[in-house]
């Protein structure tokens, strides 16, 4: 789909430098920009990488000395956070009405299987030999790679993709909207989000388990990845390779973890960071900050296992050393 730029310079009342007429095929965040895209560098640390970026177009505060880089810029005089959801709602998706339990454009691989009561979108894509098991939802534009299994009441929303040979425990709910509201007149006001999840091949997702689209760009949960039940993966989140996600995991936004690393269960996952490759991380733990690479830790703070398992210890004596000091200073 393209977009003609006239119609965002008048919706952002903005100026423009560069060339005018270049057609527009999407939003994309920064650094995930693709050639024929529209990005923001809403402060000094994208404004500084202007050059990094692949959009054709890029979005600035007004008065912004800019390079001569071939790029279009649209300055505008507002914050572009604050034209955020003016920019979403004009890039979001129109979707088709729903009319039949499986609508006459979706493509159903041969030897798929749908249960009952299942919807099956406009323009899906199943693969070969797909399992829809009954009460399956699946939404507009959805791909699905072949041999994939979807058990009963799973959700995939819109635009979501899918691999192969990949599973879907009953439950979840793939794509559901990320968590995303800004302040207008003092109120909580949802913004659009218009992102999506990719799930790449041999991912499996456990029961109840809920992973949001990203707001621009995409969640990504790549391949031989396995994820337990209960856990919640935020907008734009990238999950690595080989990962074991463990139950009542909860992961914020924009959060990026390496690959064959091992978050145990209930772990908290502060946003914006990264964590490592080759790391474990111990149940119950509160990750806040980036994580390097090959480390077995645990707790909250966070530390190095064996470190974390002496603090708990040492936690069990806390009374009698507590008696202890009372009864010294006493006899002081």
């Amino acid at each position: 789909m393209t977009y003609k730029i006239d119609e965002l310079i008048t919706l952002l009342e903005c100026e423009v430098k560069g060339d005018a007429k270049v057609n527009i095929t999407g939003l994309s965040p920064f650094f995930q920009a693709e050639e024929g895209e529209v990005t923001f560098a809403s402060d000094e640390k994208f404004l500084k990488k202007l050059d990094e970026t692949k959009a054709s177009v890029v979005i600035v505060p007004f008065g912004m000395v800019l390079p001569e880089n071939g790029k279009t810029y649209l300055l505008v005089k507002d914050n572009p956070r604050v034209l955020m959801p003016k920019l979403l709602a004009f890039f979001k998706r129109k979707l088709k009405k729903m009319e039949k339990l499986v609508e006459e454009s979706a493509i159903i691989g041969e030897g798929t299987t749908i249960g009952i009561n299942a919807y099956i979108g406009h323009d899906v894509k199943l693969g070969k030999n797909v399992m829809i098991y009954p009460n399956v939802t699946i939404c507009e534009g959805v791909e699905i790679g072949d041999n994939t299994i979807i058990y009963p009441n799973v959700t995939i929303r819109e635009f979501c993709k899918i691999g192969k040979e990949c599973v879907i425990q009953p439950g979840a709910v793939i794509g559901s909207d990320g968590f995303g509201f800004v302040k207008v007149n003092g109120n909580n006001t949802k913004i659009d989000q218009i992102g999506s999840v990719i799930l790449e091949d041999f991912v499996e997702i456990g029961a109840n388990t809920t992973i949001d689209r990203g707001t621009i760009g995409n969640t990504v949960i790549k391949k031989y990845t396995k994820i337990d039940n209960l856990v919640q993966i935020a907008h734009n989140d990238i999950i690595g390779q080989n990962c074991l996600i463990i139950s009542q995991v909860g992961i914020a936004g924009s959060t990026e973890v390496g690959d064959n690393t091992t978050l145990g269960g209930q772990v908290g996952v502060a946003g914006h960071i990264k964590i490592g490759s080759n790391v474990m991380v111990g149940a119950k733990s509160g990750i806040i900050g980036n994580v390097d690479d090959n480390q077995v830790l645990a707790g909250h703070p966070l530390m190095n296992l064996k470190d974390d398992l002496k603090v708990k210890a040492a936690q069990k004596k806390l009374p009698e050393l507590l008696k202890r000091v009372k009864e010294l200073e006493k006899k002081l």
